[in-house]
């Protein structure tokens, strides 16, 4: 099933024209190496909170709101060194929320409704859930590309979302087979 919604990621990312040789090597390493550490990120990270929940002194589990906040603090941190370093005299001459408008405001909420989701997934399902759900995004936004920008996807492409729905079937089917072979 892992290795069908691969392919299917991968289909729907191949791109066709003139220098498509070169940008689809560079898609599929590009993909393979996303999917590994993405993959080894997001295990690590449930270890993580699944351990500390279970020897925490606390009585009951942590609010999604608090895991939220350990995940997000080394960004923070990290975010905040990069600014200082880059920006440090612009920020101080105008501020820090110089230029910030209504297109920031929206990115900042769609990120922080992504953390949100995010916590939520690793809370209630597992990383390899978040895999599929991944997938499903990828096609989603192709089809939402077609319908709103007019891109046009080629059939491999409609090929990959095929593999991703049986790859999730596979996956989330329980008695799948007394449903398809009787």
């Amino acid at each position: 099933s892992l290795v069908l919604l691969t392919v299917g990621v991968m289909l729907c990312n191949m791109k066709f024209g003139a220098d498509a040789g070169n940008s689809n090597m560079k898609g599929i390493l590009a993909t393979l190496g996303i999917a590994v550490s993405s993959g080894f990120a997001s295990v690590y990270t449930e270890k993580v909170i699944k351990t500390q929940r279970q020897k925490s002194p606390v009585s009951g589990q942590y609010s999604l709101a608090y895991t939220q906040v350990q995940l997000a603090s080394m960004s923070l941190v990290t975010i905040g060194i990069y600014a200082c370093f880059m920006d440090f005299r612009t920020i101080i001459e105008y501020g820090l929320f110089h230029n910030f408008n209504g297109g920031a405001f929206l990115t900042v909420f769609n990120s922080a409704i992504g953390g949100l989701i995010v916590a939520g997934v690793l809370k209630y399902a597992d990383s390899v859930l978040k895999g599929y759900a991944t997938a499903i995004s990828v096609i989603m936004t192709g089809l939402l590309s077609m319908a709103l920008f007019d891109t046009k996807l080629h059939v491999v492409y409609f090929m990959g979302i095929v593999n991703v729905v049986v790859a999730v079937l596979l996956y989330n089917g329980k008695n799948l087979e007394q449903y398809v072979c009787s």
